[in-house]
């Protein structure tokens, strides 16, 4: 009875130890703004953008968007991390602006708050798909940005975490 007790332990601690050797999964967090330019060319159109996903499978995680307008929130679909670099797709489960889905890019600049963070986000036109924006996400295309550069962040944090 001793020796099954021990053999017991013994298992419980071997499989403890394979559950802690298990790699953490790519994340992303953080909320950020930043401004686009009006029609005359001065930032003064605020966004902002929320973020948390991490890159299991499936992939889990949500997004939201603000804008003057409207919001826009939904899951994470597609999440690819490369170094300082994430992109995201998922559908829009809610869309005050008629958004299916969206595309985000974010660069974590490394330091604490805003400092360095860039950001790019597409919410789809009309006839553009949530496979649309999964292939931008997917396919890691460099410059996805429909001719438009990425914003600097101007208040938040973003925080990327590649996989160990």
């Amino acid at each position: 009875m001793r020796r099954v007790a021990v053999l017991a332990v013994l298992l419980v601690m071997a499989l403890s130890g394979v559950a802690q050797a298990k790699a953490d999964v790519a994340k992303v967090t953080g909320t950020y703004s930043y401004f686009v330019l009006d029609e005359v060319g001065n930032p003064s159109l605020f966004r902002s953008v929320s973020l948390g996903a991490q890159a299991t499978d499936p992939v889990k995680g949500t997004w939201s968007y603000t804008r003057p307008s409207d919001i826009s929130f939904g899951t994470v679909t597609c999440l690819r991390v490369d170094g300082a670099d994430a992109r995201l797709a998922g559908p829009a489960t809610f869309s005050g602006g008629g958004l299916a889905a969206v595309f985000i890019w974010v660069h974590d600049g490394g330091t604490p708050g805003s400092a360095g963070d860039a950001a790019f986000l597409w919410g789809s036109d009309p006839g553009e798909t949530l496979d649309d924006m999964e292939a931008l996400c997917e396919n890691k295309t460099s410059s996805p940005w429909y001719e438009l550069d990425p914003f600097t962040v101007v208040s938040g944090n973003l925080t990327i975490h590649p996989a160990r």
